[in-house]
Formats: structure tokens, sequence, C-alpha cells
């Protein structure tokens, strides 16, 4: 499990594991919650479990030979391991699976199976997880914001779908990786209760990292990096920034990036290095988070990308490519 705040590098430092180990031959999907949108915490796994299929059913024309025996292998094991009407289940939830299952015959009376519960549900997604296991290939499952999913969910995922797994012989070919935010899950939070109960469980292996904020060395070591200075020469500014952004490390890259636009850090010519203006930075007023310094920059950008942002805003959290394409 990984924690921090928002903005810490959770999702860039998983982005950065995924695309390594995807190059040595792991099948690694990923997926997340949204805020306020508890009630599609089962498409959002669902949806996990479709991404997976999806990478095995493209294997099968676009990938290696290696990558297209593997595809064939898994669709073998898992028509082993599902009868018919659980195959036409799952792919009504997992609609890939009719790509790697090309002959899924989805008028067979038997597969209506109206309202199933969750648990029937995850207990096929166990059965789907295992089969792919078997196939000697390691799997990264990535679940981002667990703070914002259904309680009954993570009791799912992180009870039954774990622990099937963790029981088995497929345990070190599986990867999960759970993402949350540390100040959102206090005591009484229902993934709270879970990470408890996952930490003395025998049979799953817990690793728990958090990402804390940036100290005031980590501050400066970073500006220093970035506008090519001694270490010794920004230290000051690196003080300053972590005292008006408590080390969080997306807020000071926002308020670095608003004195550069505004020219408060600018490149000077005679001393050809990046200089700044000392009482402008210490007399700066910067808001409480970083979600509403981000909101109070919006000012700056251009009417007509506002304007465009206004109309994104009508379809909530995610916008189809095709609707992008038409407002360009």
């Amino acid at each position: 499990f990984l924690s921090g705040r928002a903005g810490s590098g959770k999702s860039y430092l998983l982005n950065k594991c995924g695309e390594f180990l995807s190059t040595q031959g792991w099948v690694v999907v990923r997926e997340k919650f949204d805020r306020g949108l508890e009630h599609n915490s089962q498409g959002v796994v669902c949806s996990l479990f479709d991404k997976a299929a999806k990478v095995l059913a493209d294997m099968k024309v676009g990938g290696s030979r290696q990558d297209a025996e593997y595809s064939l292998r898994a669709r073998k094991a898992l028509s082993d391991s599902l009868d018919i009407a659980s195959l036409c289940y799952l792919a009504q939830v997992v609609p890939n699976l009719l790509h790697l299952i090309d002959d899924i015959d989805m008028k067979t009376p038997q597969s209506i199976e109206a309202n199933l519960s969750q648990w029937k549900l995850v207990f096929l997604l166990c059965q789907f997880l295992n089969a792919l296991l078997n196939n000697n290939r390691p799997i990264m499952l990535i679940l981002d914001d667990l703070q914002w999913a259904e309680s009954l969910i993570l009791e799912l995922v992180l009870g039954e779908l774990l622990g099937c797994v963790g029981d088995g012989e497929n345990a070190h070919r599986f990867l999960f990786v759970g993402l949350y935010r540390d100040n959102e899950v206090c005591d009484g939070h229902p993934l709270y209760a879970q990470l408890v109960r996952l930490r003395n469980s025998a049979s799953v292996n817990v690793t728990e990292i958090c990402l804390p904020a940036f100290s005031k060395g980590d501050m400066s070591d970073m500006i220093a990096a970035e506008l090519r200075l001694p270490t010794r020469i920004v230290a000051e500014l690196g003080d300053v920034v972590h005292r008006k952004t408590s080390g969080h490390i997306l807020f000071a890259v926002e308020l670095l990036n608003s004195m550069l636009r505004d020219s408060t850090i600018h490149f000077g010519l005679n001393s050809r290095r990046y200089c700044w203006r000392w009482e402008t930075i210490c007399s700066l007023k910067t808001d409480d988070n970083v979600a509403s310094f981000i909101i109070s920059n919006l000012s700056t950008w251009p009417p007509e990308t506002l304007h465009t942002l206004r109309i994104l805003a009508c379809f909530g959290f995610h916008t189809d490519q095709g609707v992008l394409e038409l407002l360009d």
C-alpha cells in the first residue's frame, strides 16, 4: 500500500514502476476510484479486470510470439476454470473477455442470471485471476484513491480477492498495489479497518510505503537541480518555499511555476544564472491548500481556454476524446 497526501507523487511513482515491470513481462493494469462516485465502486473493480482482459486480447494480434502464446494459454485456462454460465456473466461486466474468448455465446439462456450478488462477482473474479496466474506470468493490479471506495467493495477486494490469491501457490506471481490519501483515512474509515485486518493476516504479505512531505533539505536540493545552481545559493529560497507550502511537493512546484511566470524568478543575463526578487518572495501570500492555489492561478489562462474548461466541467470527472476533438 502506498500512502501520502494529494500531490505527493504516489501516482507518478507507480506509473514509473508499472512502466518498468511491463518491460519485464508483467501484466500491469490500473484503475482509480472517484470522489463522490462511491456507488460506482463495483464498476471500477470490473473496469480493472476489463483492462486486464483487453491487454490479453491485444496480445493475440499486436504482441510478440511469446505474448501471443501467453494469450492463448490464458484463454484456455479461463475456459477450463469457468463454466459457460460463469463466462457469460463475467462477459457482461468484463466485456473485453469477448475479444479474448471469442466463442462465448451471450445468448445462452443459463447465462442470464439477474442481480448476482457482489460476493458471487468477486468469487468469479478470483477464479479469473487465478486462471491467469497459473500461466507463469506475473500480474500487477493497481487501485488508486482507495479512500473513496465503497465499504463493501473494500471488504470484498481487500479481503476475499487478496485472500484467495494469498492462500494459493500463485501468490509470488501477484502484486496488488493500493494507493490512498492518508490524511483522509482515520480510525473510523472503512479502509482503516481493512488495513488493520491485512496487517494481522497470515496469508497476505503487506508492505506499506508512505511518501512524506519534503524536508527543507529536499526542497533545496530540488530547486538547486531545476535551476542548475549550487545548493548553498538556493538554501534560503528553499527554506521559504518549504515554509509556505509545508513541504507539499505539488504545491511547491505550482508556487515555483507561478514565480517563473511573473518573473519573480528570472534568468539574469549579467549574472548568467537564475535570480529572484527576495522581498517579493518573502511577502508572497499563498492559499491554505494546493487546490485553492491552482484555482487562483487559472485567472492567468487565456479566456478561450477557460471557456473550454467550463464546458468540460459540465461532463464530470471523465470526458471522451471525441468531445475534446469537437471542442478543439
